[in-house]
């Protein structure tokens, strides 16, 4: 398994994401912490030059693991269940910018807010499921056609009211049918909505795609109470080999959070192995 660290050149104050500033200073930053990877939060791709970030992906040796669309919801209201056409249709554009600039840097796509959310009226709800399939099948069909794989990030309870689990994520891209679109495990949301997460991981099998690894309290591994030797462990039965990204909190500040959650899974994995 190799290690991705988030970061963003965006104004995102409360975001889970460890490092913030210019996208070259980042790539020059996480390849310093021997980082394999570099998970990039983008409220709009055209926030960065994509020549410039090709470029430096290319000089450090750091593949773009995903792009993160949360921004594009969370800053400017953007998702794929709102009621209103306008809206959805540019939240549907923006991701296939992200698709376009992830076709160029070889990498995937996240869906997670952009979801949104459909309400508790029975008949609203169902309008609202209706949009969100329509907008996540045409950006499937577009990311197929550049293969760009699309990440679906279920949220849990507080954040989003209606695809909280492995289970509803599953059921989501079986209606799809999409084979370029893979869940992504956040074990952030598990520890809240799934009753043994080991068992979900395994449950998922070649369907999961990617993992954010993030202790029970939004901070790196080891730092909250998830028995996180029983992720890896599952991880391992299911003989995962992709990206373990910390989308957590700079806590109790983005270098210890870099250098401590490294090392910590390293040890375990290596305990795990021997």
């Amino acid at each position: 398994m190799r290690f991705a660290a988030t970061v963003t050149p965006s104004e995102a104050r409360f975001a889970p994401i460890l490092l913030r500033g210019p996208i070259s200073e980042l790539f020059s930053l996480v390849s310093q912490y021997e980082y394999d990877g570099i998970e990039v939060h983008l409220r709009d791709p055209h926030d960065v030059d994509w020549d410039e970030m090709d470029d430096l992906s290319r000089r450090y040796s750091l593949p773009v693991t995903t792009l993160g669309t949360g921004m594009a919801a969370g800053m400017d209201g953007l998702t794929f269940s709102d009621p209103n056409e306008g809206v959805r249709r540019r939240a549907v554009d923006r991701v296939k910018e992200h698709i376009k600039l992830a076709a160029r840097l070889g990498s995937a796509v996240t869906i997670g807010s952009l979801n949104g959310k459909i309400g508790f009226d029975a008949e609203e709800a169902n309008r609202r499921r209706e949009h969100h399939f329509s907008c996540l099948k045409e950006c499937c069909t577009a990311a197929a056609e550049m293969d760009v794989t699309i990440l679906l990030e279920p949220l849990n309870r507080y954040e989003c009211d209606w695809l909280n689990t492995l289970e509803d994520t599953l059921t989501v891209m079986e209606q799809i049918g999409a084979g370029n679109l893979k869940y992504l495990a956040d074990t952030f949301h598990m520890n809240i909505e799934e009753a043994n997460i080991g068992a979900s991981i395994r449950s998922a099998g070649i369907s999961l795609g990617y993992v954010h690894l993030v202790d029970s309290n939004r901070c790196g591994p080891g730092q909250g109470h998830l028995a996180v030797s029983d992720v890896l462990r599952a991880l391992m039965d299911i003989g995962y080999d992709g990206y373990l990204s910390f989308e957590c909190l700079p806590k109790p500040d983005a270098d210890r959070a870099l250098r401590n959650s490294l090392s910590y899974v390293k040890t375990l994995l290596d305990k795990l192995s021997s």
